[in-house]
């Protein structure tokens, strides 16, 4: 982790990120059960949801000094990975992007099917 990274006000997950932790995951479910999965989380953290757009596999969550913007990629019927970008709202994020974007993974990673990391570069 970097200085720059840790007053960082946004994090991003993707494919081939440098850092590992921040690298795309796939799991064994469909798109409608991953949409479901996201749905319970953020019943479960007090999150409101503010738009659910599957045409584009997109979920935009809205919480106390933050904001997620989820996208789930179906791959095959029973194939879908997830990215992650969040946002605080601050002058800095004080690795809290980062702290954000792990715990929405660990609870996926306990309510879904767990495929893999960067499965598809």
């Amino acid at each position: 982790m970097s200085i720059l990274s840790f007053f960082s006000t946004t994090c991003e997950t993707r494919e081939l990120h440098r850092d590992p932790d921040l690298r795309t995951k796939y799991y064994r479910n469909s798109f409608n059960q991953c949409l479901e999965a996201l749905k319970k989380y953020a019943e479960a953290e007090n999150l409101d949801l503010k738009n659910v757009n599957p045409v584009h596999g997109e979920l935009y969550m809205l919480g106390n000094g933050f904001d997620m913007i989820i996208t789930v990629t179906q791959i095959t019927p029973q194939e879908s990975g997830i990215d992650i970008k969040v946002n605080v709202f601050g002058l800095m994020g004080m690795n809290k992007p980062k702290k954000r974007a792990l715990e929405l993974y660990a609870f996926l990673d306990s309510s879904l099917r767990f495929k893999g990391v960067s499965l598809h570069p």
